[in-house]
């Protein structure tokens, strides 16, 4: 029952942030990075506050140590969304996506350092299968679009990846003291101050008084993106993260990031009508056969 409600929710936030990307390739028409950023968290922001104020879900910080719960919600989402937005732009998405798709292997180093979580052989072996997929379908998959990319971008890459691995460490440890409701509040929170703050800054900054409502004004295009974003991959989709990293070691949760790859590549040949091949293939089903030796029982 445990195994099934972690292959879900792992399963889930791979689909939501699968998809994610044609949502903010959209939404980035009308917004920039900083302006849909500060509108996906304040939305999530209020949507956790509206649940946690009916009591539909349930928070309690009174009383519980807030240093890995703060030091994870530096790395998840503040830093990541920042190294991991210029990163892209700054770089070739072939680039990208060999350098994201090193975070399982990240997260098993340091979950081995950090927190003792030991991977057997045949769960490593997995584990490695899936970063091939990745680099599969990177690399000889098409994926490459003929850039070579800059340094800084090269740098913010690594920067996403150290973030996102250190977020799977201290949220994993604050499973021991927090839900991950809580854990996930939290991150939506921090995600609305320094975004939302940023984004108002910047709107009064260009243009005084009138600036925020220029801002509003400018998302209408995007609202559905938003709530998608705000709703679906954030707070669901961080719920499901939180949820797994509660339940498995930090390396088996997060190579269900490698997903998002599989996800991502079938959204686009069914909405916007790319292809698909067959080293595409091959990677996606050694992500899909990874994943699960990665989580499979022992024995």
């Amino acid at each position: 029952m445990h195994r099934s409600a972690n292959y879900l929710a792992g399963v889930g936030y791979a689909l939501i942030f699968g998809f994610s990307f044609l949502v903010i390739k959209e939404a980035l028409v009308a917004l920039d990075p900083i302006e849909l950023l500060a509108m996906r968290f304040c939305l999530a922001a209020l949507i956790m506050s509206v649940l946690g104020l009916t009591r539909i879900v349930r928070l309690d910080y009174r009383g519980k140590p807030l240093r890995d719960l703060l030091v994870a919600c530096l790395f998840q989402p503040i830093l990541y969304f920042v190294c991991e937005t210029y990163g892209v732009r700054e770089s070739a998405s072939s680039t990208a996506g060999i350098v994201l798709g090193a975070l399982p292997a990240a997260v098993a180093v340091l979950g081995s350092i950090m927190l003792n979580e030991r991977l057997s052989r045949r769960q490593s072996a997995c584990l490695c299968l899936s970063i091939l997929g990745v680099a599969t379908i990177v690399i000889w998959g098409g994926a490459i679009d003929g850039r070579a990319g800059s340094l800084r971008g090269f740098l913010f890459l690594l920067g996403a990846v150290a973030s996102a691995t250190f977020f799977n460490i201290y949220s994993r440890k604050s499973s021991r003291s927090f839900t991950p409701v809580e854990v996930t509040f939290a991150m939506m929170w921090s995600g609305a101050v320094v975004f939302g703050g940023l984004a108002l800054v910047r709107a009064f900054a260009s243009a005084g008084a009138r600036g925020p409502l220029e801002l509003i004004g400018r998302a209408a295009p995007a609202w559905a993106g938003i709530l998608y974003l705000g709703a679906l991959s954030s707070v669901l989709a961080f719920f499901f993260v939180n949820f797994t990293l509660s339940r498995l070691k930090a390396s088996q949760s997060v190579v269900f990031a490698n997903l998002v790859t599989v996800v991502a590549i079938v959204a686009g040949v069914l909405i916007r009508g790319e292809a698909f091949g067959p080293l595409q293939l091959a990677g996606s089903a050694m992500i899909v056969i990874g994943v699960w030796g990665t989580n499979a029982p022992s024995g």
